[in-house]
């Protein structure tokens, strides 16, 4: 059986800026990596939530990235 270890975590924003020419939103990212590996979901969107109240556009997602290695 693998054995899995979340070894990296990233957080990245999602911020509607606009609509573009067709009405779509226009939608740009930010991303923060480094997250601690042992960081509970209900702190990162805490400083996720505190991060986008310093942007000028509205927060429309959080995702939480991970990346886990695999060994036997």
């Amino acid at each position: 059986m693998a054995n899995e270890i979340l070894e990296a975590v990233t957080i990245r924003l999602e911020f509607e800026t606009g609509l573009d020419e067709k009405g779509m939103p226009i939608v740009k990212r930010k991303s923060f990596s480094n997250v601690k590996t042992d960081a509970v979901s209900d702190d990162i969107l805490a400083a996720a939530e505190a991060i986008a109240g310093l942007q000028m556009h509205s927060l429309s997602k959080v995702a939480q990235i991970g990346t886990t290695v695999l060994s036997n």
